[in-house]
Formats: structure tokens, sequence, C-alpha cells
């Protein structure tokens, strides 16, 4: 339930600099083509530029490029192949749908590339320490879109930011812990660097940028955009201390912030959670008891979803829409949590297969037991509408991903009095009694200070 991994520039992500910005910065008048050397010069300026910002030197030279469409295609699936497992889209895919936070039909994965092909200003590649501008990029904004890069260049340098990544050990909930850190890092410097050189740049070129892909995002759901802006905008906010606040992050905060990075995105989501000793909240563990299974089926996957996931799930239906960059105070009124989601203590999905069937299992455990029932409550508002025809494609059922059962269950027992348990499966069967059946145990176990990336990351076999 993650976004595919790239070390990347959003345009859309700069509408609140554009507008801050909006009162002091110029109009340029310049070519706005870049080719390879206009493109060299600027760089060389800028990475001199963030190095002073930042109070950090370069270790080694940054390559920069042009780059196209075909070619970002060909590096996404590159950065697949380094760094997801084969069965990786496949758990996120029947995690969505069967939360219903998509419809079963929807091409997930055509989606993502689609908004990501229409939407990358720029790319940067760690294995080869270079910088790629898309050629779809036009004016002085791209600028802006450098600093943001080089940014990343210079912490993959300093902290290996694909090692960092892999520490998550494909969780949903630590890797967007991880990118918001990343992206928070980046959005952070640019701000300052476009304060610091307002006039390299034009307000009407950055606004103009926010148009790139606009048709796509209006019909995307949150599912798709809403994580993918959230490393930007509240993994700045949590540099900065403060959610909702930007402000000037010291060097040796952001350097704090990848040697001991954030555990979850409740510490991204609340800052203090993770800079304030005294308010420290690591998450629970959730164990299931995998060796014990329901006859027939075989673990696919686990994973850990997180406070921003599940904000997504208990977001109303109606609420559910695309991102319209077209209106500028779009990007001000976001909310990455909700109050349902407010409160989590720590989840633990499993997921499981037996031929086309597939059961999921959640269980979320909270503060308290008020933040329980309030997520049980949403839960309630929010299920998938549960498909109860015939059990073939052409009356509507997709298999894996068409939810035919679900459950939402509080716990009173003595494993954890604050836990919410959620199941749901796509079953070629409509027999009730085997969705009952289906239960996989579990306990809670408190947060240890280590967490090993081989107790508490996420999962997946191979088969699907």
């Amino acid at each position: 339930m993650t976004p595919i991994s790239l070390r990347a520039s959003i345009p859309w992500a700069l509408l609140p600099l554009a507008l801050s910005t909006s009162a002091q910065s110029p109009k340029i008048d310049e070519d706005p083509t870049w080719n390879q050397a206009r493109l060299e010069a600027a760089s060389a300026r800028i990475q001199t530029q963030v190095e002073a910002l930042r109070g950090e030197k370069f270790q080694r030279a940054v390559n920069v490029k042009m780059s196209d469409t075909a070619s970002l295609r060909a590096y996404i699936a590159k950065r697949e192949a380094e760094m997801a497992s084969p069965g990786r889209a496949h758990r996120d895919e029947c995690s969505a749908k069967l939360l219903g936070l998509v419809a079963p039909s929807l091409d997930l994965r055509a989606l993502e590339l689609e908004v990501l092909e229409s939407q990358v200003g720029g790319f940067y590649d760690p294995s080869s320490d270079t910088f790629y501008l898309m050629d779809q990029m036009k004016g002085s904004g791209a600028k802006v879109i450098l600093a943001h890069e080089f940014t990343h260049a210079l912490d993959d340098q300093l902290y290996d930011l694909d090692k960092i990544l892999k520490t998550a050990n494909e969780e949903t909930d630590s890797e967007l812990a991880l990118r918001s850190v990343i992206e928070g890092s980046g959005m952070n410097l640019m701000t300052r660097w476009a304060t610091a050189h307002v006039d390299e740049y034009s307000f009407a070129d950055l606004m103009s940028l926010q148009s790139m892909g606009a048709e796509v995002l209006r019909r995307a759901p949150p599912l798709v955009w809403k994580p993918l802006l959230g490393t930007y905008t509240a993994g700045e906010a949590f540099l900065s201390h403060e959610a909702g606040k930007s402000k000037v992050v010291a060097s040796d905060q952001i350097a704090r912030a990848f040697r001991e990075p954030p555990r979850s995105t409740e510490q991204i989501l609340h800052p203090e959670r993770y800079w304030d000793a005294t308010k420290r909240d690591d998450p629970v563990r959730v164990r299931f008891d995998s060796a014990v299974l329901p006859d027939g089926w075989t673990e696919l996957a686990q994973d850990t979803l997180g406070e921003l996931a599940l904000a997504l799930v208990t977001t109303p239906v109606a609420d559910r829409k695309g991102f319209d960059v077209s209106n500028p105070l779009a990007a001000f009124g976001l909310k990455f949590t909700n109050e349902p989601a407010k409160g989590w203590g720590g989840d633990r999905v499993i997921l499981l297969a037996r031929g086309d069937d597939r059961y999921f299992q959640l269980v979320t455990v909270w503060d308290t037991v008020k933040d329980a029932l309030e997520f049980a409550a949403a839960l309630e508002s929010t299920a998938p509408k549960v498909y109860t025809g015939a059990r073939d494609p052409a009356s509507g059922w997709v298999p894996h991903f068409t939810p035919t059962h679900f459950e939402v269950r509080t716990s009173a027992d003595s494993r954890n009095p604050t836990a919410v348990v959620v199941r749901s499966a796509s079953l070629a069967t409509a027999d009730a009694e085997a969705f009952a059946a289906l239960d996989v145990l579990w306990v809670t176990e408190p947060a240890p200070k280590k967490l090993p990336a081989e107790t508490t990351g996420g999962s997946t076999k191979d088969g699907r």
C-alpha cells in the first residue's frame, strides 16, 4: 500500500512553496526549454548552493542527464527489481482491495505508473550518482526541482538511502516513515534554496508545473496520491518538530532522523512522539502464529499498515476523491490522519491464499479502549461492499480481489483489550461457515528498544 520507491520530485508537491514565494518571485525572461548544456551549468551552481545551505560537502560528483518517459519507465522497473520482492505488489493490491480502498477491477499498477509518468519532474538514481531531469520540464521552476534532487544526492552520499530503506523490510508503515524523512529533507532545503534565490525562478513557472498530469490526479483515489504527497509535506513538518509547520532544520537534526529513524508514520504525523523523550511512543508489536494456519491455506505475506494508511481506510467513502491541482489551496487543507486513526498503537496484517481465494486479517492495537471502539465504528461505516453474486468474472467477481466476506470485531479477551480485528476475504464459495473458521492466532508484545528487521518488517512469499 505504498507508492513505488523512487527518489523523485513531484511538481504538484511544490504548490505550497509556489504560493509562499509568489509575493517576491520575479518574472524570469529566459528560454523555457532545457538541454544538456543548460542542465550542467545550472546544476554546478545549485550543487554549490545546496552545500552552503546544509553545511555539508558532496563526497563525489553528481552526474546530470536529460531523460524521457521511456527511460523513466525503465528506471522504475529497475528500482522495483532492486527494492521489492516478487510478491510485494500482489500483497499491496490485495490489502487495498479487500479493505475497499479501490474497486476490485481497478488496474492499480497501471494507474500508479500513469501518475508517476505524468508527474515526475526529475529523479535521482543512487546506483549511478546521477540526476535525470525529465524532458517535459519547462521554465525556471526546474531549478527548484534541482535543489530538491541534489539534497537527495547529498543525503544519499552521507547516509546511504537505499540501505536505510531496506531496513524497513517491505513494511508499509516503516517505509512511509523513512521516505518521509527523505522527502522532508528534500523539501526543507528546497524551500530554503527557493527563499534565498528568488531571482533564479518565477512564480508563473512554478505554478505552471502544477498542471502536469492534472487529469490523472483528478481521478486517482487517495490511496495512490495521498501517501506520496504525505511523505513530502508531513515529512517536512516532522523534521520541523511540529505538525503542519515548516522551518529551517539544522543539519544535526536531519542527521539524527537518518541515523535513528522514526519507527512509524504515527511519529511522522505527531512529531512530539519522536522528538520529545517524555512523549516518545514506539509501536506495539503484533505477532501472528503463522505455524498454525487453517487447513489448505498458505501464507503469502505479512505487513504493518500504520496510522497514515489506516486514516485512508477510515476516510468516509464520499470523501475519497482525486486531487485537484487547479485549486491553489488544495494542498493547504490536506490532512494525513483523522480522529479514528489517532490513538494507533500498532498493527499487523497477514494474507493467506488457497487457489484463487484470499484471506486478509488485520489486527490493530490502540492506546485506549475508547480509541479502539472509535476505529471500529469508523470501519463499520467505510467497510467495502460485500459481493453476493455468482463467483465468475462474467458476473463481476475478480479473483483474489473482490471482497465476499468482511467482519470487524473488538477484542475483550486476555490478548489485548484495546485490539480491533478486521477480517476480509475473497472466496469462491458463499459458505459463511468457511469464512468464520478462518482465524489466525496472534499475540501482542511491547516494542523492543531495537527492532531487528527480520522480526519487525513485512514479508512476502513467492507464491500468489
